[in-house]
């Protein structure tokens, strides 16, 4: 397919892939970022089109960037508690606090960090964190009781939040040796 005929594709099917998109992300802006993507993705392996089937090929792309999206653990706002732990000051209101902390550190650095803790925080952290496990299939995966599991991820967060606390005033020349 020539660069001309992928336009007028996208052309001809951008209002199907963001109304898919926005139904299943409600916020405007997300859905137009993944509607890009979905064309980008579509660029990319515009060979494994089937012939003829462009739109239900591109609504399905469009909806599973969608679902990665709202599958992310920086997205989906892990529903335990001590979320708010790693929020930042001065973030925007509605501003999510992990995604602030991913924009400030890198999610490499995150990552690096959640899974240098110790235990019995490292694994609650990693599959519900990282791997974006519910608290109670956390718990299933740990054979700890769910409770225990939200505790530790809660203090996993408190000291995650310590630590890039320390940094920060490390990197501002505010630690007193």
């Amino acid at each position: 397919m020539t660069t001309l005929e992928f336009s007028a594709l996208v052309q001809k099917y951008q209002g199907l892939v963001y109304t898919v998109c926005h139904q299943l992300v409600p916020d405007a802006g997300d859905a137009q970022d993944l509607a890009q993507e979905t064309f980008l993705a579509a660029w990319r392996a515009i060979d494994r089109c089937p012939p003829g089937y462009e739109k239900q090929w591109l609504a399905r792309i469009a909806s599973n960037k969608a679902k990665d999206h709202l599958r992310s653990a920086w997205v989906r706002r892990v529903n335990t508690p001590g979320d708010d732990v790693l929020a930042l000051e001065g973030a925007p209101p509605g501003y999510e606090p992990e995604q602030r902390v991913l924009e400030e550190l890198g999610e490499a650095r995150l990552t690096d960090m959640i899974l240098n803790l110790r235990e019995p925080y490292k694994t609650p952290c990693r599959l519900m964190l990282l791997e974006q496990h519910t608290a109670a299939e956390a718990a299933a995966l740990c054979g700890r009781p769910q409770k225990t599991v939200e505790a530790q991820v809660y203090r996993a967060k408190k000291m995650l939040a310590e630590t890039i606390r320390q940094e920060r005033r490390s990197e501002d020349g505010m630690v007193s040796g």
